[in-house]
């Protein structure tokens, strides 16, 4: 089963990129250059800053549950499940991996640690959907009811901490400020990467994009998104009426940057017994 859902993925994967490749000559992408290389490094840096700190919200919660791990393991522990799951995508998953390291060292029960790392995703989402509706009010989109509803989302996520995780109620405030720290982080690294190619015009739009493609992204038929944000950037680049190819090349550059940040947990695979 494992290998049909891997096959499932390459196969989207190709399908993907056989379709951008039709909609955006080749040429176009062999024309973009990397006009500044320091922003890259910068976009690097900012992303793996976003890891820690999302080590530091898992943390967070995990305390509520009597898991009290030093922050280097956790954090240890949090580039492993990267590398699982962005490297090894058809093994074990990096959520199952943490939760079985946490249940061996703690005992803690499966379902409470599942309850907190759904809670932990859940915790970024809503605050993805809360920067959009923030950044959409700089935008001709501002008087959308739809996006008013989306200022709601710590509301809407502050009563489901309450009532249907009630155990992590008391870690709401300073987990969604990691959320916001987390994605506003995120997006940075996106800019920066825009910016190494010269791309510096409708960035409050491309901002929104980029948030929109991180929904997308974690669709479970792709691996660390590939394809999915790629495609998300080339027709939200469309309706935007800017030329796809650097937008689309800069998703796939964000791609890149996951994929070196998660070797860093290959690397931390030899330290694994003292994990």
């Amino acid at each position: 089963m494992k290998k049909i859902k891997l096959l499932i993925k390459f196969l989207f994967i190709l399908l993907a990129l056989f379709w951008i490749f039709h909609k955006i000559p080749f040429s176009e992408f062999k024309q973009i250059k990397i006009q500044n290389p320091f922003f890259l490094l910068l976009a690097f840096i900012f992303y793996n800053l976003s890891q820690i700190i999302s080590a530091k919200r898992v943390d967070t919660y995990l305390k509520n549950i009597k898991i009290n791990m030093k922050f280097k393991k956790q954090l240890i522990l949090y580039y492993l499940g990267m590398f699982y799951n962005t490297l090894l995508p058809g093994g074990i998953g990096g959520d199952a991996y943490k939760a079985y390291k946490y249940q061996k060292e703690f005992n803690t029960g499966y379902k409470k640690i599942i309850k907190a790392l759904l809670i932990d995703r859940l915790s970024g989402l809503f605050a993805i959907f809360f920067l959009i509706a923030v950044l959409s009010f700089f935008t001709s989109f501002k008087y959308s009811v739809f996006l008013s509803f989306l200022l709601l989302m710590p509301f809407i996520f502050y009563f489901i901490h309450k009532f249907l995780f009630i155990e992590f109620h008391k870690s709401f405030f300073k987990s969604f400020l990691y959320s916001l720290i987390i994605q506003t982080l995120q997006l940075f690294t996106f800019l920066f990467i825009l910016f190494s190619i010269g791309i510096n015009y409708k960035i409050i739009e491309l901002a929104i994009l980029f948030f929109i493609s991180s929904i997308i992204s974690v669709i479970p038929i792709s691996i660390g998104g590939l394809g999915l944000r790629e495609l998300t950037f080339l027709y939200g680049s469309e309706f935007l009426h800017i030329n796809p190819a650097p937008i689309v090349m800069a998703g796939f550059l964000f791609f890149v940057i996951n994929i070196l940040s998660s070797i860093i947990g290959g690397i931390f695979i030899l330290k694994e017994k003292n994990v």
